[in-house]
């Protein structure tokens, strides 16, 4: 049995260690770097570099925190699988490649954590070597291999430095700032590098907890904010991250509305989240990003767990059709998924409230494009009308299914000990660390506004729950529609040879006419598919325009 939660044990340990340590840096205000050269071309050096401030060890503490809960209720989400230590090793190194990431300080170094990540992330993506789950996981990797070519490219750049540490990093490397970020923006799952992200819920559900709080998504933009520690963003820059950052928001958003199914809902919030994290980039306010990546590490993750007692209760049953009405059955499980989804809100004294709302309100505060605020502004309704939605559903609706399998005490623990963090985490940090104070000075009617989006989100989030009879959750293509499209085109693309012969050389003229009307047959079936990749592509580069054009 101890052999059973000892990686549960060996993180909290770790978690207490470093939360000590962290007290330790916040209070004398300290930083270190420890560099170790390898070897030295004419004037390039290669190192290893480790940084040790309040940063990487506020964040490693929530990382320890959310993974040794996660693995607690691992312990018995997969206790019937037969390569248990395996999947539990995998996920340790999961763990560890997030933290060398965390503690880089040079290229070299973050490698280890950046392909550490992609590795372990494809092996745990295609764990139930489903169909699915295979698909899934190329896929993620597939885009996440887009941002290694950009880190290959910066290697480059790095030898006409004459380093490979980007911490501390020559002020005029704008160039080389800005190759990173479009990297890290596939990590992050940013638009338009957003398919990957509901396509991995195919993995486990203590993966997906992992993946989407602390770990695989966040990685980019701990990166980002690295560097902007380090050298100031350019306009091109900041206006990149505030066009993609607010589309993705909306996206994910406008996305989740029309889904179903209980985990892809919690992906999407998610990468709706990670768009705002980016938008609060591009307005240079790095430390309230950090602040609400913390935030929403906490809150996600339990939002997980909470699904994933849901989902064993239920032996699997992911649509929320079917699990309307479950608060009578899992009543602790069901408060525990309401704080979670309140935290999603920014609901008042929970822990996104702290960050969200100053994030929003800084956005009325700050001059910028005016359909950057717009986009966001949509964003936040559509937050609370999927979260509402998804809770009138989960909770207060009808009952569909009879809940029989009960769950045991480590789950239970997990939950609990996430709650706890969740919901006093956002005034206790705030507290701690003056660091991530803001002031923003706006007038009332701006800041009542703001409450008016999420009033009017839960109102239009009860309208929608009484009609679940819709389906439209494949909106903007964020699930990748290439897989099946080869099937409508492949006797069309059969047949595209004959172009290097020559028509007339090789039919006949009915067989022209033949082979002309079959394939005219096959598009007129499969028009809806470039009908809506055409809109979609179409209002894009139509918002792009206009956001350009606005400058």
């Amino acid at each position: 049995m101890f052999k059973k939660y000892q990686m549960s044990f060996l993180l909290f340990s770790l978690m207490i260690f470093f939360m000590i340590i962290m007290m330790l840096f916040i209070y004398k205000n300290m930083t270190f770097i420890l560099e170790v050269n390898l070897l030295s071309i004419n004037t390039c050096e290669f190192s290893f570099s480790m940084i040790f401030d309040k940063v990487s060890f506020m964040f490693v503490t929530i990382v320890m925190m959310i993974s040794s809960s996660v693995f607690l209720f691992s312990c018995d989400y997969m206790k019937e699988d037969i390569y248990f230590y395996r999947f539990m090793w995998i996920l340790l190194s999961f763990v560890l490649s997030m933290c060398f990431l965390i503690f880089s300080g040079s290229l070299l170094f973050m490698l280890v954590g950046w392909d550490g990540l992609g590795i372990t992330s494809f092996a745990l993506i295609i764990y139930y070597q489903s169909k699915d789950s295979l698909i899934a996981g190329f896929h993620t990797m597939l885009i996440n291999r887009i941002g290694d070519v950009f880190i290959v490219v910066s290697f480059f750049l790095f030898v006409f430095l004459g380093h490979f540490y980007y911490y501390p990093m020559c002020s005029t490397a704008l160039t080389l700032m800005t190759i990173l970020s479009v990297a890290s923006l596939t990590k992050s799952a940013q638009y338009p590098f957003s398919s990957w992200l509901p396509a991995a819920m195919a993995a486990p559900t203590p993966v997906s907890a992992l993946v989407h709080s602390s770990t695989l998504v966040t990685a980019g933009i701990f990166l980002i904010i690295r560097l902007s520690m380090v050298i100031p963003m350019t306009k091109e820059l900041s206006n990149m991250l505030l066009l993609l950052g607010a589309i993705t928001c909306l996206l994910g958003g406008t996305a989740a509305i029309y889904e179903f199914d209980l985990k892809k809902i919690i992906a999407l919030s998610t990468l709706s989240q990670l768009g705002l994290m980016v938008f609060t980039l591009g307005m240079g306010l790095t430390n309230i990003t950090l602040f609400h990546l913390f935030m929403h590490a906490l809150f996600k993750a339990l939002l997980f767990l909470a699904a994933g007692s849901v989902l064993m209760m239920s032996f699997g049953v992911q649509d929320m059709r079917f699990l309307g009405g479950i608060s009578n059955s899992a009543p602790f499980s069901i408060v525990i998924f309401n704080i979670s989804g309140f935290c999603l809100m920014g609901a008042p004294f929970l822990s996104a409230f702290y960050s969200k709302h100053m994030i929003l309100e800084k956005m009325m505060f700050s001059s910028m494009n005016i359909l950057s605020i717009v986009m966001i502004s949509f964003a936040t309704i559509m937050t609370a009308m999927y979260t509402t939605r998804m809770m009138k559903s989960l909770v207060w609706g009808k009952p569909n299914i009879k809940l029989i399998m009960k769950n045991s005490e480590s789950i239970y623990f997990s939950m609990i000990m996430l709650s706890f963090f969740a919901i006093i985490s956002g005034k206790y940090m705030w507290s701690l660390e003056n660091w991530f104070l803001e002031c923003v000075f706006i007038p009332n009617y701006l800041g009542m506004m703001i409450n008016f989006f999420v009033l009017m989100g839960i109102l239009l989030g009860l309208i929608m729950s009484v009609n679940n009879s819709y389906m439209w959750s494949s909106m903007f293509f964020l699930a990748p529609f290439y897989i099946n499209s080869g099937k409508l085109l492949n006797p069309f693309l059969k047949n595209m040879y004959f172009l290097d012969y020559g028509w007339l050389e090789s039919f006949s003229k009915i067989d022209i006419i033949s082979k002309v009307s079959s394939n005219f047959s096959i598009l007129l079936f499969s028009w809806p598919i470039f009908i809506n990749s055409f809109f979609r592509s179409f209002i894009i580069l139509m918002i792009i325009f206009i956001y350009v054009m606005s400058y």
